[in-house]
């Protein structure tokens, strides 16, 4: 079975890798895969922020990264998933997922959401707190997984 974990990923954190884990024990094969939001704007291209998912997630068998400049229900569709993986730190943002689900099931009625919280000790971590580490020169260490963070700070400079 496959599943898909989506995010704009600027960057790909712990978090997202450690739901990336938990997704890899209920499926077969996961897609990560960074996209675009016309509404944001990045630090990382899209290019980049493929990159840095397949530093992080290099050594999780079944794990594929990709990027994608399109609708997430596009992807799902060409590439025949019908279930999608989502991280949650805390009741907002279980209610902003809820309410990305109802939509994906307007799109098509065969998608599926699961969601899956972060655990308690990478709740603190976001790609908001990694780019505002990157800005000031900070650390990025609990942040970042250990195989991205050299990649990150030489796309930086």
């Amino acid at each position: 079975m496959k599943a898909i974990v989506t995010g704009s990923f600027d960057p790909f954190t712990l978090g997202h890798y450690e739901i990336v884990k938990q997704a890899l024990k209920k499926y077969d094969t996961v897609y990560v895969v960074a996209l675009n939001n016309a509404e944001k704007s990045y630090m990382f291209s899209l290019n980049e922020r493929k990159a840095i998912i397949e530093k992080s997630i290099g050594e999780l068998s079944g794990a594929i990264a990709d990027a994608y400049n399109g609708l997430t229900a596009d992807y799902m569709n060409k590439n025949g998933i019908t279930h999608i993986v989502r991280g949650v730190r805390n009741e907002q943002d279980r209610a902003y997922e809820i309410s990305l689900a109802e939509k994906m099931q307007e799109f098509n009625p065969k998608f599926q959401t699961e969601l899956v919280s972060c655990p308690e000790s990478l709740a603190h971590v976001s790609s908001t707190e990694a780019r505002k580490r990157l800005r000031e020169g900070a650390s990025l260490d609990g942040i970042l997984h250990p195989k991205a963070i050299e990649f990150v700070n030489k796309l930086n400079k």
